[in-house]
Parts: C-alpha cells; structure tokens; sequence
C-alpha cells in the first residue's frame, strides 16, 4: 500500500468515527432530553410552571367565611385549605393575591394569579376560563332585616324594593331572571350597609356569606327560598389551557382535603351550618 492511499484510509477512519460519534451523541443527547421532558410532562406542564417559579399564586375576592381577610391583613379561609396542602406537596410558597368578584375572571386570564378561589360554576365564566371538581356546594338566600316583614323569598320578590347582590357574584345573574329590581354592590360590607340605611329590603348571596353576615349583626336574619332558586357550585378558576395531568392532581388535593376531614374541621371553627341547620340564624 502506498502511503498516498494510507493517508486517504486514515482520513477516512477519522471521518467515519467523527460522523458515527454525532449519530451516537446525538442519540444519548435525545434520550436525555427525552428522558427531562419525561419527567416534567409526568407532573404536567401547569404544576412544573408553578414549581419553576416557586409560587402558588391564588386570586381571593372576600366572601366571609370561605375567604377572608385575616386580623394581620393576609387573605385566607377554609376555602384555600386544598391548595395551602397542594403548596406543601410541591415545596412552594401559597401566594394570595387581592381580586373583586367583577374582575376576578380577568385577573385569571391575565395571568395575575394561577388560580381564581371560590368560584361558582357558570356557562359565561366556562367560556373563558376552566374549573376544578367542586370543592363545596351552597344554595342562594335572602338576607333581611329582623324586624323586615319578609319570611319567604315570594315575598320580598312581590315587594318591588331594591335587592342588592355583589356586583360579579354567581348568584346575581340568577336573580336577573327574577326582578329588575337589582342593586349591584362592589363588595359585602357595601351590600350591608344598604340594607341598614333602608336603600334596599334585601340582599340575594351564598349561604356562608349569608351566615357570616347574620353572625356578626343579631339585626339580620336568613331567609332560605322554598323552593330553592339558586344552587351553587365552588369549585376553582384555572386557565383555559390547563393540561389533563396538572387537574388532575389539583382534583386529588381538593378530594383530600374533603376526605381527610381538613374542610369540615374549617368548615366548624368558623360557624358554618348546613342550610337545613340555621337555627336563630333563620328568619321566622
């Protein structure tokens, strides 16, 4: 063999091993990349974004007793317990931030928080925006003055006054159906003070609202609609896109905070009662 031909075979071997050595790195480089996207998409796209940033990050509009905002000026409630437990299974902080039930929605698809707390299920927020399985369910009642001389929800219907609602709040839409004549408030405490100054005979809420309301003022009393003409479902707001897996394990920590008994518990230490369990809460 001629050296010539030596010199070609050699620079051939070298050519060969370095295209055979990218085949190979590229091959162990996939299966890396393969094997990283593996594991992220095992948790799901939604959750690793909160892992990344270390956050989970939760709108709150107050609706006492579900959501609150605590003596030291931190939001919170029983309503948050599901994801203050999935924020310790993902070693994250539980961020709450501020939001106004007539913009909540917008805050969620804005990206200003990762979850909407305490949101009823309508068609008109579905279209926008997705849902956790449910995390409680209410019925809609009256809220009046002791002295008031309403007892049924017929009656304060025929009456023709102003019934004041929280402005964005599930059951405004419902009393829409019903009357015209609607007071829409920016927040509860607003919703209160109507009634007392004599602006409005009634207010139209959610139960535990209700219920917080009647606790804090012994002049307010429940009037529960017979039969019902609004019946809720609070469940969390998440983003439309959300992926099947990252649900799915919000789904799991919502169940197992109802399961474990960690909402009932929540559910006591702030004076909740079933509707069929209102007591002196109840107007007669």
């Amino acid at each position: 063999m001629t050296k010539t031909s030596k010199i070609v075979l050699a620079v051939l071997a070298v050519l060969l091993l370095a295209v055979g050595g990218g085949w190979l790195g590229a091959g162990m480089r996939g299966n890396s990349a393969e094997a990283s996207s593996s594991s992220s998409s095992s948790q799901g796209s939604f959750i690793e974004d909160i892992k990344k940033r270390g956050e989970l990050r939760v709108g709150v509009a107050i609706a006492p007793p579900m959501t609150t905002q605590q003596p030291d000026g931190t939001l919170g409630g029983p309503n948050l317990i599901p994801l203050e437990e999935l924020a310790k299974q993902l070693g994250v902080k539980l961020v709450p931030v501020a939001a106004e039930w007539k913009n909540i929605v917008a805050g969620l698809q804005a990206n200003r928080y990762d979850f909407a707390a305490n949101l009823d299920y309508t068609v008109e927020r579905s279209l926008a925006i997705s849902f956790t399985n449910p995390v409680y369910e209410y019925q809609g009642v009256f809220l009046v003055k002791a002295d008031s001389p309403f007892t049924t929800s017929d009656q304060i219907l025929k009456d023709g006054g102003q019934i004041v609602t929280a402005q964005g709040a599930a059951p405004e839409a419902t009393l829409k159906g019903l009357t015209s004549n609607i007071m829409p408030m920016d927040s509860y405490s607003n919703a209160v003070s109507a009634i007392q100054a004599g602006r409005a005979i009634a207010e139209f809420t959610d139960l535990p609202t209700a219920e917080s309301q009647a606790q804090a003022d012994p002049s307010l009393k429940i009037v529960v609609p017979e039969p019902e003409i609004y019946s809720g479902t609070a469940a969390y707001g998440v983003p439309a896109g959300i992926d099947a897996r990252s649900l799915q394990i919000v789904n799991i920590a919502i169940e197992r905070a109802q399961k474990s008994g960690a909402l009932a518990q929540a559910y006591a230490k702030v004076n909740y009662f079933e509707v069929d369990s209102l007591g002196d809460l109840q107007k007669k």
